[in-house]
């Protein structure tokens, strides 16, 4: 078809017709039809938008890539999205092209190159990204260091452990430990127990622990254990929810009698005098993970304290770690005013002795 010929019933003709010229467009140099095809982004259909951004697709090539980066300052929203779509798709081999725009004056434009770059998951894309990092607007360091989470590699790992002992926005900081924890790698773990350990912001702090916990290796424990210590040294009441919540994740506790025995000494301590006898009631379930050697704990919380939450769950537990020193304290609850709490302890004693018997 005559390239003239084809711009004019483009230009001229029906949506149909606008459609049809789009179907046999592939077969044009792209080089030719390329400021046509962008004209049509600006009719308001959504199928010619689509037919537009698929023949783009298809035509990975340089002029393409160059047509679209100024759009990212279109303020046709439907436009800009078409252009960042394309671009997304076709722009893994022309990231100095995308890239160079991360020194435009715009600030928007600069995220939505950071937001392109991101999808690439690439060593090229990581040395722009790193680039980024280093602009005076939140957004577009955010943006950046979610794209290199996607990246897997060591030297993503580096970038953002730098990053993280810099940052000073709390919202990044959130970022650079999730995308330290989606990258997944030993290195990155490790980055995170380092920045646990000097963490002063308690609500980073969290986000460091939960994200520490998603790797669910067997010296999380400790890292419980040093923020339980922290709240309680500085009063951090805010997350004593938090703490709870991480303990019930705990799912493998290492042969260390030392940590076992510290941290059944809090919890009983956490259990007995918090306020909150909710968060209290759920702390009862983290010692029976703990083992025997727990079972004074709950052994003590059955003799102190009456509420019927607390002391269920203390014979919950024994019933799981319990050994014949719980019988004689058991049986005095078989005869309990309430029938729950009886048929609770019976079923606790019965546990037992089948352990004992085994």
């Amino acid at each position: 078809m005559d390239i003239e010929m084809w711009k004019a019933q483009v230009e001229s003709g029906s949506i149909e017709e606008k459609r049809e010229a789009i179907k046999v467009a592939s077969s044009l140099p792209i080089t030719e039809i390329i400021d046509t095809l962008i004209s049509i982004l600006y009719v308001d259909n959504k199928a010619l938008q689509e037919a537009v951004i698929e023949l783009l697709v298809s035509k990975p090539d340089k002029v393409v890539v160059e047509k679209l980066m100024p759009l990212l300052r279109e303020e046709n929203a439907n436009v800009r999205n078409a252009a960042i779509e394309v671009l997304e798709k076709i722009g893994r081999d022309f990231v100095d092209l995308i890239g160079a725009y991360l020194n435009d004056e715009d600030k928007d434009v600069r995220l939505f190159v950071c937001d392109i770059i991101g999808k690439f998951g690439t060593e090229k894309a990581l040395e722009y990204l790193s680039k980024a990092l280093y602009d005076e607007e939140v957004n577009v360091r955010n943006s950046a260091v979610m794209g290199i989470g996607a990246i897997v590699s060591e030297k993503a790992v580096a970038v953002l452990a730098e990053l993280l002992e810099r940052e000073d926005d709390t919202w990044v900081r959130f970022s650079i430990i999730d995308a330290l924890t989606k990258i997944g790698l030993d290195s990155a773990k490790e980055v995170l127990r380092k920045a646990l350990y000097r963490e002063k912001n308690d609500v980073v702090l969290k986000a460091l622990l939960d994200g520490i916990a998603k790797f669910g290796d067997e010296i999380f424990i400790y890292d419980v254990m040093y923020v339980f210590e922290l709240m309680i040294s500085q009063k951090l009441s805010d997350i004593y929810s938090d703490i709870i919540d991480f303990g019930l994740r705990v799912e493998t506790i290492p042969d260390d009698e030392a940590i076992k025995k510290k941290f059944a000494i809090y919890l009983l301590a956490y259990i007995k005098y918090s306020e909150d006898r909710w968060n209290a009631y759920r702390a009862v379930n983290i010692v029976s993970k703990l083992g025997p050697e727990a079972e004074w704990v709950l052994l003590d919380i059955l003799k102190s304290i009456s509420e019927p939450m607390i002391a269920n769950s203390a014979i919950e537990g024994l019933k799981e770690i319990g050994t014949s020193k719980s019988l004689d304290l058991l049986n005095r609850f078989v005869d309990s005013e309430d029938e729950a709490q009886a048929n609770l302890a019976r079923e606790a004693i019965e546990k037992i002795k089948e352990r004992n018997n085994a």
